[in-house]
């Protein structure tokens, strides 16, 4: 038998070479005025190889065939690669071909071969009409699968003879259930309506395969997570009045009620999708351009600012004042759930500073990844993006910049300090503007009281007005300064008695060096 099979597979190539021969006239190579117009030099050998390497029955039963098609002039022009890919495309279909398929095709012929044998190639006189079948066969059969598919986007509640429950949870289930309506779930040019309805309620199609009850044979059940209540919707997408709804409620088996009833319990609202990581990092992008002052952070290192490089797209804090001093901190860097940090230079700032934050550092038991990352926004579309970067990326950024390794980087330590009001715009520069309150204050202090309040007293506010403004102070006057220089560390407070006297802060000498620096 296998010898039996070796000459079949030989006999079936030596025919198709003597094919080619008497057809094209030469052989191994096309030679000049061919009758089959094959290109001068063709390696005719090799394209025979290449039809007996390529083709898919394992016997060389197409291999007569593509030589056909080869040296045919209606076929000119395409290349033994074409040739056997529609075979194999044949090949594998075949077993879906039929003459009753065939004759419903558009491609149909009548009186054409390819009615009694459609599963012989032979049959198939040009490479164009074949492969208009195979496009049938494959739109026959996508259809076939949409149909399929759109059936199983459905969860099946109740069925019996006359009714049926279904609940769609695709857009391709509510089409195929919702299909000769008018619901704006079921359109099938516009899927937003079906998502928009399914967030915020369940959605219950109810079905009357009798079809007796005209356009009340398909109604539109949206009860909302909400609050539980119900709008009922005919066919002609028209709300149900209270008495139509009664009248429907009134026929509907119990137990198809139970269904959706129960359905509606169990079932709790989706959870909205999360931004994809890298779509949040354009977000957190567009707010750092729209807010500039969130590119400066100042930190016990000195100040840095933020540098995205467009073509790489990572984010770079350098040193305002050691340009050679900075991170990369990009985050979500390549899609990952993570910040990495890393030295600009090595040579300044070794490899082992370098560190990965994790998704438990981007997230605080108020506030989590679900929470900033969701797509369904509090207070506007930028509250997550801001809230990552407030709560989560910029403290992190000035907590890594403020380390004793990068302190020595640079060889000066920095003071901060941060505002207790949020509308308070204070920065107190070192020196103060002559004849400025800060100035005259400060002095006032350094004069009468010194660091620390020790034995003394210190010095009240309205004791300053009187002594060096020469009145006194109106009740609550530059309160936001008094509080703001407290802030700073410049100055420090203290109860004393029934008043609230001051004298000179912790931060006092940092100020004068010009290394007190504001968050």
């Amino acid at each position: 038998m296998k010898e039996l099979k070796t000459i079949l597979l030989e006999g079936r190539v030596e025919d198709a070479q003597k094919y080619f021969e008497n057809v094209v006239g030469s052989w191994p190579v096309a030679e000049p005025d061919n009758p089959a117009w094959i290109g001068i030099g063709t390696n005719l050998d090799g394209v025979l190889q290449h039809f007996v390497n390529n083709d898919p029955s394992g016997n060389n039963k197409y291999l007569m065939w593509m030589v056909k098609r080869y040296v045919d002039a209606d076929e000119r022009g395409i290349s033994p690669n074409d040739i056997s890919s529609i075979v194999q495309r044949f090949h594998q279909n075949v077993d879906r071909l039929s003459p009753a398929f065939i004759m419903n095709m558009d491609v149909f012929t009548p009186g054409s071969r390819i009615l009694t044998s459609p599963k012989n190639i032979d049959s198939y006189d040009s490479i164009d009409y074949l492969e208009r079948v195979l496009d049938e066969v494959d739109s026959v059969q996508t259809k076939k699968e949409k149909e399929t598919e759109a059936k199983g986007g459905v969860d099946k509640l109740y069925e019996d003879k006359r009714w049926l429950l279904v609940k769609p949870n695709t857009f391709e289930g509510s089409c195929y259930y919702g299909s000769s309506t008018k619901w704006c779930t079921a359109m099938k040019d516009n899927p937003n309506h079906f998502q928009d309805y399914s967030r915020k309620g369940n959605l219950f199609y109810i079905i009357d395969k009798s079809q007796d009850l005209g356009d009340f044979y398909k109604i539109a059940l949206y009860k909302k997570f909400e609050d539980g209540s119900e709008e009922w919707y005919d066919r002609a997408d028209n709300r149900l009045s209270d008495q139509t709804e009664n009248a429907i409620y009134s026929m509907l088996p119990q137990k198809l009620v139970n269904a959706f009833v129960t359905n509606h319990e169990t079932v709790k609202p989706p959870e909205p999708p999360l931004k994809d990581l890298e779509e949040f990092r354009d977000e957190l992008e567009q707010i750092l351009i729209d807010k500039p002052k969130l590119r400066k952070v100042n930190t016990k290192s000195g100040t840095y600012e933020l540098d995205i490089d467009r073509m790489t797209g990572a984010w770079l804090w350098y040193n305002t004042k050691y340009k050679d001093v900075g991170i990369y901190a990009t985050p979500f860097w390549e899609g990952e759930n993570i910040v990495p940090i890393s030295s600009m230079d090595y040579d300044i700032l070794p490899d082992t500073f370098d560190t990965v934050f994790g998704k438990n550092d981007l997230e605080n038991p108020a506030v989590t990844q679900e929470d900033y990352l969701s797509t369904r926004y509090r207070g506007g579309g930028s509250w997550g993006p801001r809230v990552f970067l407030y709560q989560f990326y910029l403290p992190l950024i000035k907590k890594v910049l403020s380390q004793e390794i990068v302190i020595n980087s640079v060889g000066t330590e920095y003071a901060t300090w941060q505002s207790q009001s949020s509308v308070s715009s204070y920065t107190f520069k070192w020196p103060p503007r002559e004849g400025s309150m800060t100035q005259k204050f400060v002095e006032y202090l350094k004069q009468n009281v010194g660091y620390g309040l020790g034995d003394s007293k210190g010095k009240t506010a309205n004791q300053f007005y009187e002594d060096i403004l020469g009145y006194s102070r109106p009740r609550g006057h530059n309160a936001m300064f008094f509080a703001a220089i407290k802030d700073a560390g410049i100055v420090q407070m203290e109860r004393q008695g029934r008043q609230f006297v001051y004298s000179l802060g912790p931060n006092y000498q940092e100020w004068v060096e010009g290394r007190l620096l504001k968050n």
